[in-house]
């Protein structure tokens, strides 16, 4: 589902900078910097090369310099390599962390992704390995792929083996581990969201970018509108970073299954298996030695004494500490349960904008990828199976939600299909339209008056809570009129689904809910008062609308 973009008639505004390479002399200082690990000098050098000019007026008109890709790349790799994050000296984790993100963040806006070379800095196509050389410390630190002209080997743990396209199977390896992470580590997850929504940025932009630059060639050649995709082939976007990211899927439901899979781990054994750690050793902690005092001098002397040469082999022999694991898991009766809010907020948001992102690809390339149906019923089968507070925050229709309009509705319709009775009437029978058009009488016919179909209490109150947020996006963009038949379909399905709750021969047997049921059934309950505080405020308005 695309965004909608400026008629390519219209003269656009440039959004970037153009871009000029970096002189050999300064490219060479910028490798020397990270080649020493010198990284805070390296990062201030990169960010003045990219932020040059731009408190001009007319600054959009100045070329500005592109760093190398595999400078960046070496940069992103700080963000969350935990030698360099959670197994670094608290006092130093910050400045390396807030600079690195920085100057990712100061590159993207400034060049954007394609002018910034983002596409081939984020490959993560395995690098060639072109023999090895001893380090310094005698060590084999192996080399690194010569990422642009003549690019030289280079010392520390990121940029050889700690190189994410070397430690990663593949992008939807990084995002369900980093999912797994904001649900048991914590400590990690601080690290992983920032890299996960700068690279979604990328993404995002990547994309909007060459679908644009497609629209405009396409206007070009043809003279129709920009809406005529029939006529768009959008070559640019078939080469865009996230296509190349699921290269591997192209029709293939066992893979698209795994791609989809990683909005949606939750941090249990299955998913940690599926999406293990990025890093070697990645959750373990280094234990520093009491009363032992690192070397102080100046920023960069300290940076070279911290992270020498050799300290690879340390690293992958770090033992964790004795503090107590983190997670973010429940224990029942001294039995751990998975978290129900699968992170919070911040992680559903995030995997809010990873299914919007293939949303895109599937509506518009399906042929790189998977039909938009098919991707919606792989979609609907990892949501049915959440727990309910997860499940409520991501099928909100609040303003922070990153799901489009069209997106929302069409997925929650399909939802709804899947939960309710076969017997109860599909919305395209009742508009004669093979669309996922939304109208009050789709509402009060195929949605509001039903349970789910199974006595399930978390399946009733999901019903529910997808009515209710259909019924407000129906709201908030349509005309509502309070009509008898509206009343009778709200109250006839909030009646329903808490009959079915208390109807359960199990449950009149053991004369009590469990405890999860009972938390279930405060959520069916909660959303049907909801339901009715709607009906009211449409019964008001509508009243109010034939006063004047």
């Amino acid at each position: 589902m695309s965004d909608h973009l400026t008629s390519p008639r219209r003269a656009q505004k440039p959004r970037y900078r153009p871009a000029i390479q970096v002189s050999a002399e300064i490219r060479n200082h910028c490798h020397i910097y990270l080649d020493e690990q010198l990284y805070i000098s390296a990062l201030t050098l990169l960010t003045d090369l990219v932020t040059s000019g731009a408190s001009h007026p007319k600054h959009l008109a100045t070329p500005a310099f592109a760093p190398v890709p595999f400078h960046i790349e070496i940069v992103s790799a700080l963000l969350v390599h935990p030698r360099h994050t959670t197994q670094a000296p608290r006092n130093e984790r910050a400045e390396l962390a807030s600079r690195s993100i920085a100057f990712l963040r100061s590159l993207l806006a400034t060049l954007g992704p394609l002018n910034g070379n983002l596409g081939e800095a984020f490959s993560l196509t395995p690098p060639r390995i072109r023999g090895s050389r001893r380090s310094r410390n005698g060590g084999d630190e192996g080399s690194s792929e010569s990422d642009g002209e003549g690019e030289e080997h280079m010392g520390g743990v990121v940029a050889n083996k700690g190189r994410i396209r070397r430690s990663a199977k593949d992008f939807w390896h990084i995002v369900g581990w980093a999912f797994n992470c904001s649900v048991v580590h914590q400590k990690r997850w601080k690290y992983w969201k920032v890299w996960l929504e700068y690279m979604l940025d990328v993404l995002d932009a990547d994309w909007k970018e060459r679908e644009e630059k497609d629209r405009e060639e396409s206007f070009k050649a043809t003279g129709l509108e920009e809406d005529s995709e029939a006529e768009c082939q959008f070559e640019m976007l078939r080469n865009s970073l996230l296509v190349k990211y699921l290269s591997d899927v192209k029709g293939r439901s066992s893979a698209a299954k795994r791609v989809v899979g990683a909005a949606f781990t939750d941090g249990g054994p299955e998913d940690l298996r599926s999406y293990p750690e990025v890093f070697p050793n990645e959750t373990k902690e280094v234990q520093t030695q009491s009363g032992q005092k690192r070397k102080r001098g100046d920023d960069d002397l300290k940076e070279s004494s911290d992270y020498d040469h050799g300290d690879e082999a340390a690293f992958e022999s770090s033992q964790p500490t004795d503090e107590t694991p983190e997670s973010s898991q429940n224990t029942t009766d001294g039995v751990e349960t998975p978290d129900p809010w699968m992170g919070g907020p911040e992680s559903i948001l995030l995997r809010q904008r990873v299914l919007t992102l293939l949303s895109r690809v599937a509506a518009l390339l399906p042929d790189c990828f998977i039909d938009c149906r098919e991707l919606y019923e792989i979609y609907c089968l990892n949501m049915k199976m959440l727990p309910l507070p997860a499940f409520s925050l991501l099928v909100s229709p609040s303003n922070s939600s990153h799901f489009p309009l069209e997106v929302f509705v069409s997925l929650t319709q399909l939802l709804l299909v899947r939960l309710i009775p076969n017997t109860a009437p599909r919305p395209r029978s009742v508009s004669n339209r093979d669309t996922d058009d939304l109208t009050q009488e789709i509402l009060e016919k195929c949605f509001l008056p039903y349970t789910a179909s199974t006595s399930s209490i978390a399946d009733n109150a999901k019903v529910s809570i997808l009515v209710e947020n259909l019924f407000r996006v129906f709201l908030k963009s349509c005309p509502a009129y309070y009509t008898p038949d509206l009343a009778a379909a709200i109250e006839k399905g909030i009646r329903a689904r808490e009959a079915k709750m208390k109807s359960d021969k199990r449950r009149k047997e053991n004369g009590m809910l469990k405890k999860e049921e009972e938390s279930d059934a405060v959520w069916l309950k909660a959303s049907g008062h909801r339901l009715r505080r709607l009906l009211e405020w449409v019964e008001q308005k509508t009243l109010d609308d034939s006063v004047q």
